[in-house]
């Protein structure tokens, strides 16, 4: 049998530890921004072959910004931090987005991006390979590798 002293240790030092873990859980969480099996326009998402390399980038989009026609060659995913976006491809098709909100860019399809309302400032992420590029320029030599109206 345990000593009164060690029993009470033991206990003192267990629900010390549980309230630290219960003060901690309550501030962390996680949250599904998005999970999805299409692009926003119903595409099929394809990875590329080759070496994994995965990429980040922060971007702001000005209304003053005249983004050109693009493609990715290449699983997108971007998350609107502040704003409004709108995105139209060269076929017609279009989507608006807003803060919180995150999308499947479409893979391999000329879009571009609009501010709506003033600036937007987004998170991009790009599931790529090596060699690979994320974004190709509509008119560019690799663009009739990989673009698609």
């Amino acid at each position: 049998m345990l000593p009164a002293k060690k029993i009470f240790h033991f206990y003192i030092s267990n629900t010390l530890f549980a309230i630290f873990l219960s003060a901690f859980s309550f501030s962390t969480f996680a949250q599904v921004l998005l999970k999805a099996q299409t692009s926003w326009d119903g595409g099929k998402i394809e990875y590329p072959q080759g070496q994994t390399e995965v990429t980040s980038h922060r971007l702001v989009v000005t209304p003053q910004t005249d983004m050109p026609f693009h493609c990715h060659p290449v699983p997108t995913q971007a998350h609107i931090l502040r704003g409004q976006l709108l995105v139209e491809t060269l076929g017609g098709k279009t989507t608006t987005l807003k803060g919180g909100e995150s999308v499947i860019e479409v893979m391999n399809t000329l879009h571009r991006g609009k501010a709506i309302n003033g600036d937007v400032e987004l998170v991009v992420f790009y599931a790529g390979a090596e060699g690979v590029p994320n974004t190709v320029l509509q008119g560019s030599p690799l663009s009739a590798q990989y673009c698609t109206p």
